[in-house]
C-alpha cells in the first residue's frame, strides 16, 4: 500500500461554513496514520492522535469513539473526507463534518521507505513519509508532546518545523531516521526495533518510495536482480538498498 503524506485545507462541522485554523498534517503508511494539528500563529498543538483506519490509538483530545467516515476525489485532485465525530467544541457530541485534504507526498532523489512506529507501551507513535517526519507521545491522561520536522535536501538536515509538550520525551528525526530507515528494508508490520533504548514496533512499512527510485533510476546490477525470480537475488537486492541507504541521512 503506497504511503501518503497529506495537509489539510479546510475542515467543516456541519452545517457551519468550512474553516481552516490549524496547520495539520498526516502521515499515512499501510493503514495507520499519525494527525499532528498545531494553532496557527499559535505554538500549542491543536490535537495529535494515531490511529489505524478510524479507531483513535492515542489522541490528545481522548477521543476513543471511532470515526465513521469516506472518501470522495474533488476535481482538482484535492480528497474530500465526510463522515460523523465527537465535535470537540460542541462538548463531544457526534457531529457531520467535511475535511478537504491534498497531497504532498515529496521524496527526493534519494527516495527512501515510509514507516510508522509504535512504542512497545503504547504511548508514542513516530513516523516518516518522504520528507516529513511526526511524533506523538502521550504519558498521562493530560501529558502530550509532540515533534513534527521536515528535511531539507539542500543541507542534508532534519528541521524543526513544530514542537509542544516535554520534549526529552520525543524522539528527533536525527535520532531514529537512519536506523528505522535501514530496518524496513528488512521488516514487516510486527516486528520489534530499538531506537535509543525505547523497543518499537513497525505498524506499517511502505517500500515504494524505494521501488521509485530503482525503477526511475534502473542500473545494470539493480535491473538484473530487480527481474531474476530467484529469492537469493531479492535478498541481495534488499541488502544493497540498505548499502545505499547507509550512506544517506
Amino acid at each position: 500500500m503506497p504511503s501518503q503524506a497529506v495537509r489539510r485545507i479546510s475542515i467543516r462541522w456541519l452545517p457551519e461554513p468550512a474553516y481552516e485554523d490549524t496547520d495539520t498534517t498526516a502521515l499515512n503508511v499501510g493503514g495507520y496514520f499519525i494527525d499532528l494539528r498545531s494553532m496557527t500563529m499559535l505554538w500549542y498543538v491543536d490535537r495529535a492522535a494515531a490511529t489505524f483506519r478510524w479507531t483513535h490509538i492515542v489522541d490528545s483530545l481522548n477521543l476513543t469513539v471511532p470515526d465513521d467516515a469516506h472518501f470522495e476525489k474533488l476535481p482538482n485532485g484535492d480528497d474530500l473526507e465526510i463522515g460523523t465525530t465527537p465535535c470537540p467544541h460542541k462538548d463531544g457530541v457526534l457531529t457531520d463534518y467535511e475535511e478537504v485534504w491534498r497531497d504532498i507526498t515529496t521524496r527526493d532523489a534519494d527516495s527512501r521507505p515510509s514507516w510508522i512506529l509504535q512504542s512497545k507501551d503504547g504511548s508514542t507513535f513516530i513516523g516518516k513519509v518522504g520528507l516529513i517526519y511526526l511524533a506523538v507521545q502521550k504519558a498521562s491522561g493530560v501529558e502530550f508532546a509532540a515533534r513534527r520536522e521536515g528535511y531539507e535536501s539542500e543541507y542534508r538536515i532534519w528541521k524543526c518545523a513544530f514542537e509542544s509538550g516535554n520534549q526529552a520525551k520525543v524522539l528527533e528525526a536525527s535520532t531514529v531516521v537512519k536506523l528505522a530507515d535501514g530496518e524496513a528494508q528488512k521488516s514487516v508490520e510486527g516486528d520489534v526495533v530499538s531506537v535509543d533504548g525505547v523497543d518499537f514496533v513497525f505498524r506499517g512499512v511502505s517500500m515504494d518510495a524505494s521501488r521509485f527510485r530503482i525503477e526511475s533510476k534502473p542500473c545494470f546490477s539493480f535491473e538484473q536482480v530487480r527481474h531474476s525470480p530467484k529469492r537469493e537475488d531479492f535478498i541481495i537486492l534488499n541488502k544493497m538498498i540498505s548499502q545505499r541507504l547507509s550512506h544517506s541521512y
